[in-house]
């Protein structure tokens, strides 16, 4: 209302008579406005729409926060959507209901005034005289209110304040976004570790960076707006030395750790390797050890630095380290000298986390994860290529996680009932318990809605899947004084190899890793990770990494079918190491004089290969200029496969694609 007006009365009611109550105190004689018949001054406040809707989401919040304290005690598994309404939305309605209550006030009183000037409006203190017994009803509601709602929503605080801190709101609340990383967090290590022990840490201003952050986060999940996958965290969280050194202090680690990796073949025996070594972990407190090791990095005073180009942080052209004495050792690997300036990129001091940046988020690869699975007996040794037949399976793309569940089991069933019939009519049973395996290795590692799999975020622990270690240690990070960054193995490692019995005493003898392949030249410079990615691994011979090359010698590059295209004439005579001995280098003067070691001609048969490589080179560079579209692909996979390997079948391609190269007046 806008103005309270009394009826009319001739006279005034009597001296000391009850006005109509507002909504702050009564009215008395001394209330009424004398320039008018009465008519009060204060008008009741509180009966308006924001006011009374406050009172009634205040009273619902209450009664519903009773119900789900209820429900709670009763109730023994928590649920993570209820507990979301418990303590954080039932909380919230009631403060904003208490916070309408003054607010309708206001906006009336504003309302009533701008209406009619003349209506004089101002908040008076209520008279509070408890021998009243209206008021002493008013102040009983009021106290006992009071009790009830202060603990009510201190604690619904309190423990809302906790539970978006707990792991399940962080994984479970989030369903689908979060389903990869809550997975693979339940079979961590730090599976009892809560996720903001981690992300978060103590202390309050990265509690409210991480609630920012977090609004922002909401958001994007309530407008399906997220990313797939969802980014690293690791160049948002917090400094390692606040959270990881908690419980991990490098510093006080030291000397070796024994590991023991099992490693199964893709043959048909699915073959077990074990290599044993010792992880040269140190640490750099000389009270408890030698100072040495691997936590030589991060352990004592001195500070080393990097400068990443992507954002998994695996491009590292830029490392500078800093000893205690303020003398600097910059390393690059991009052929700029130290003094050059920085590239571009943010500069990061090396901690736990660029090591280990998976340590409860780890994606297994699928050669990994069946290497487990294989030696603690979940899945069948004895059943012929499992592991090879696995890995491809797990491999395949598939839409989600259903239609991979079934195609799994379709493709192993079919394959060992079409190449294994024997395995299959008398070992079903173990044919079954095994594509139950591989399923929950999928579900555990494959997450094909968000798009993750163990290739998303790369461990860089090792280097057995992903550069890891040699981001920096691959010897191409060179210094101001000419001096690269290490990367013998025996720095980090020392292997435990068997080299024979003393009786039924195997005897080990320290040294370095023998590689089952012997591995030399250039292929002893090769990345782990280049060969063993987690899939199935290359066939340890040449084709193995060069089928290319070797189908394109023998004539069956399936590429190359629609031109006929016949074997090298040495296809048969001459294998790979005829020609290419790793021990030698790889140039073509080098492979030509090869050749004479068995053809005693030297007129007819010296600088043979160097001349192939340059009738080779003039005629795809004259083909390049005359073909376009599919055949452009054609020249690129011939100068791939290397013309020399098949001279007759790189004329009859350079021929079919551009006829013209081949006339005799062509220079």
């Amino acid at each position: 209302m806008s103005r309270t007006t009394a009826p009319q009365h001739e006279d005034p009611p009597p001296g000391g008579a009850k006005t109509p109550t507002t909504g702050l105190s009564e009215t008395s004689d001394t209330d009424v406005d004398r320039r008018s018949p009465y008519r009060p001054k204060y008008v009741p406040l509180w009966n308006n729409l924001i006011t009374m809707l406050g009172f009634f989401l205040a009273a619902m919040a209450v009664v519903l926060l009773m119900t789900f304290g209820l429900f709670s005690v009763v109730t023994p598994n928590a649920n993570p959507y209820v507990d979301i309404v418990g303590f954080l939305v039932l909380p919230s309605i009631l403060v904003v209901g208490v916070a309408l209550v003054p607010v309708g006030i206001f906006f009336k009183s504003w309302r009533l005034h701008r209406k009619d000037p003349e209506q004089r409006l101002a908040f008076r203190f209520p008279r509070v005289d408890l021998n009243d017994p209206k008021q002493r009803s008013v102040a009983k509601v009021a106290v006992l209110g009071g009790f009830v709602l202060l603990p009510v929503v201190g604690l619904s605080s309190y423990h809302g304040y906790h539970y978006t801190d707990s792991s399940a709101f962080c994984s479970k609340a989030c369903h689908a976004v979060m389903h990869p990383q809550a997975t693979t967090y339940e079979h961590s290590a730090h599976a009892r570790v809560a996720c903001a022990e981690c992300h978060i840490g103590s202390g309050a201003s990265w509690f409210v960076k991480s609630k920012l952050s977090g609004t922002r986060q909401v958001l994007a999940m309530w407008e399906k707006s997220y990313p797939r996958p969802i980014p690293p965290a690791i160049t948002e969280l917090r400094p390692a030395r606040e959270t990881c050194e908690h419980c991990h202090w490098p510093k006080k680690f030291f000397g070796a750790q024994l590991r023991e990796i099992v490693h199964f073949a893709t043959d048909e025996q699915n073959t077990r390797h074990e290599i044993d070594m010792l992880l040269n972990t140190g640490g750099g407190d000389e009270s408890t050890g030698r100072a040495e090791g691997l936590h030589m990095h991060l352990a004592l005073a001195n500070a080393i630095e990097y400068i990443a180009t992507d954002d998994l942080l695996q491009d590292i052209p830029w490392v500078k380290w800093t000893d205690t004495a303020g003398r600097e050792l910059i390393y690059r690997s991009d052929g700029k000298p130290s003094s050059d300036p920085k590239p571009e990129g943010k500069v990061r001091r090396v901690d736990c986390m660029d090591c280990h940046n998976r340590p409860a988020h780890k994606f297994r690869s699928p050669g990994e994860a069946l290497d487990i699975y294989l030696d603690v007996g979940k899945i069948d040794t004895t059943l012929p290529y499992i592991k090879r037949q696995a890995v491809l399976a797990l491999i395949k793309p598939y839409t989600d996680t259903e239609t991979a569940e079934s195609q799994i089991g379709v493709e192993l069933t079919e394959y060992y009932r079409e190449n294994h019939p024997e395995v299959w009519a008398t070992r079903k049973a173990s044919v079954n318990h095994a594509i139950d395996g591989i399923r929950t290795i999928y579900r555990s590692n494959f997450f094909p809605e968000m798009k993750v799999d163990w290739q998303t975020y790369p461990d860089n622990v090792g280097h057995m899947l992903t550069p890891g270690c040699f981001r920096c240690h691959e010897g191409q990070h060179v210094n101001q004084h000419g001096e690269a960054i290490s990367h013998e193995c025996h720095v980090c490692h020392t292997f435990l190899n068997p080299v024979g019995l003393n009786g039924d005493t195997p005897v080990i003898r320290k040294g370095e890793f023998i590689h089952p392949m012997l591995l030399e030249g250039r292929h002893a410079e090769i990345r782990c990770d280049q060969c063993h990615g987690g899939r199935v691994p290359p066939v340890p011979e040449c084709a193995g990494c060069h089928a290319t090359q070797a189908d394109f010698r023998t004539g069956a590059l399936a590429d190359f079918a629609a031109f006929d295209i016949p074997p090298s004439p040495m296809a048969e005579a001459v294998d790979c190491e005829g020609c290419h001995d790793l021990s030698e280098p790889t140039d073509i003067e080098t492979i030509d004089a090869m050749c004479m070691d068995c053809h005693d001609d030297e007129e007819r048969f010296e600088g043979m290969l160097a001349s192939w490589q340059e009738e080779a080179d003039r005629l795809i560079e004259f083909a390049e200029t005359r073909v376009d579209g599919a055949n452009e692909r054609i020249i690129q996979l011939l100068r791939e496969a290397g013309p020399y390997h098949n001279m007759e079948a790189t004329r009859k391609i350079v021929h079919a694609l551009s006829p013209e190269s081949m006339e005799p007046s062509e220079p």
